[in-house]
């Protein structure tokens, strides 16, 4: 048993693939993934099953898609069918445990509270529920709920402050304390404890690593924000797109003072302090992967970095958070994997899901995934450099709104190409190739009625397999297109 690796998972929240230096050419600095890239393999092609933080984290836990775990929106939003991510011996934790992995978590959870405060409206009754935080899935380490603003505010957190003499002002976006008393100094703390209380014993560790950040609220301290404070920062080349002038469920998430936002006087200041948090985290990163090193465990610890979806940051003509869209802003995320028996410096093109995570640490940690319906598969043999002749072919998106707004979304990647079902609006297709910042809408263009015509044939497929309940309202689009179609010709 103490031969198994050590499995360490770091997870950001909202980080776009432009705060990854491994990623292309970006300002943003990250030295720390990019030497973690080059120990290691990257996935050019990962996505995330749901651009919002409660759906993408329990897909994690289960190896499923949205609509099939139930979490479908953040947990307490009217348009998520599960408020509390159940119990069960097929979680990721649970089945590690089985294998007698000790487990420990920090950081954000957003899959469920103590106590039950869920409720539609003022006048309704509450949502069943059930006690789900870290430690009733029986992690060891800390305890948040939700998001909670980025951290603050949490009474361990506070404590951590008024034990050390700390207070925080906030500056013109900028943390007047030390580096020592941020969010992400205290969450890794938390973790290198826990690789200190694990590191001796005879049975391997799981750790969960989740940092609140880079979401907002964009806090760093000065001198992670005097990196980028004069720096230039190009503008997006989609940030001309007209957003409001294009019909679409991304009309939800543009900043109501779009209009009147410039680049060098809103998007741009924002953009630093983005970059700035960004590389605070990346430091902590750095301090952990060192602290493996320290502890001589390095060698035999996995390290998986990802992040539960993107973020727009005024891309596509002033789009703000995530959500309502199929751009790969939101969906398309890092995911890089380090440790024993994995290629070092290798990339891999093909499309992997924050699906397949459960499943690989499984399979890496000596026991492959259990479970009905294991969605996503273990990309262990890409990992070791093997050439998989049935790798899948296309991989989906799923969205079904935000608080209180409901809105159907389901998005298919295959090749270079992107099709986007919308349940009440015109569907979408993008050539990737061609328009890597996905500004034309190549729906109804007459060049490419074959193309989509395949990849709602492939949507309706995925759908169909998958189980998922889309598949009533699909057929409805699938019938608009065909009659278009005879229309035009």
């Amino acid at each position: 048993m103490a031969n198994r690796p050590n499995i360490l998972l770091i997870l950001t929240d909202q980080h776009r693939l432009s705060a990854v230096g491994a990623y292309g050419d970006t300002p943003c600095r990250t030295p720390h993934l990019d030497l973690l890239v080059q120990a290691g393999t990257r996935f050019e092609t990962a996505y995330t099953t749901c651009p919002l933080c409660s759906p993408a984290r329990a897909s994690i836990m289960t190896g499923m898609w949205p609509h099939r775990h139930g979490v479908t929106a953040n947990i307490n939003n009217m348009t998520s069918a599960c408020h509390s991510l159940p119990d069960n011996p097929g979680l990721l934790p649970r089945q590690l445990q089985a294998q007698g992995y000790r487990t420990g978590y920090s950081g954000k959870w957003h899959l469920g509270e103590e106590e039950s405060s869920a409720r539609l409206g003022k006048y309704a009754a509450p949502w069943p529920h059930i006690e789900s935080m870290p430690r009733d899935f029986g992690f060891d380490g800390q305890n948040f709920p939700g998001h909670g603003g980025g951290g603050f505010g949490y009474p361990e957190y506070e404590e951590y402050l008024a034990k050390n003499d700390w207070r925080h002002e906030l500056v013109n976006g900028e943390l007047t304390g030390p580096l020592e008393s941020t969010v992400p100094y205290f969450l890794t703390s938390n973790t290198l404890s826990l690789i200190d209380q694990y590191k001796d014993g005879d049975a391997p560790f799981f750790i969960w690593h989740n940092f609140w950040g880079p979401h907002g609220p964009y806090f760093a301290t000065r001198e992670y924000n005097d990196i980028y404070r004069d720096m230039v920062l190009p503008p997006w080349p989609n940030f001309d797109w007209p957003s409001r002038q294009t019909p679409g469920p991304h009309q939800a998430k543009i900043n109501p003072r779009a209009e009147s936002m410039t680049w060098e006087g809103n998007w741009q200041p924002l953009l630093r302090h983005y970059y700035a948090f960004t590389s605070m985290i990346d430091d902590q990163i750095g301090r952990t992967l060192r602290h493996l090193e320290e502890s001589g465990l390095a060698e035999n610890t996995i390290v998986i970095f990802s992040a539960d979806h993107g973020e727009t940051c005024g891309s596509h003509g002033g789009l703000t958070d995530k959500g309502y869209h199929h751009f790969e802003e939101i969906q398309r995320i890092p995911l890089i994997i380090r440790g024993p028996g994995v290629d070092e410096g290798s990339v891999r093109n093909e499309l992997a899901s924050l699906a397949d995570i459960m499943p690989t640490i499984c399979d890496l940690a000596g026991s492959p995934a259990t479970g009905d319906p294991i969605q996503g598969r273990s990309l262990t043999p890409l990992l070791r450099g093997q050439s998989v002749k049935d790798w899948r072919e296309d991989i989906v998106v799923e969205f079904d709104g935000l608080n209180q707004g409901a809105c159907t979304l389901r998005t298919l990647r295959h090749g270079p190409y992107k099709y986007g079902l919308n349940l009440v609006h015109e569907d979408e297709l993008y050539d990737l190739e061609r328009d890597p910042w996905e500004t034309r809408n190549l729906v109804n263009d007459p060049g490419y009625q074959n193309i989509a015509r395949d990849l709602r044939g492939r949507l309706f497929g995925w759908l169909k397999e998958a189980d998922d309940q889309t598949l009533c309202i699909f057929r409805d689009k699938q019938a608009y297109y065909t009659e278009k179609e005879k229309a035009q010709s």
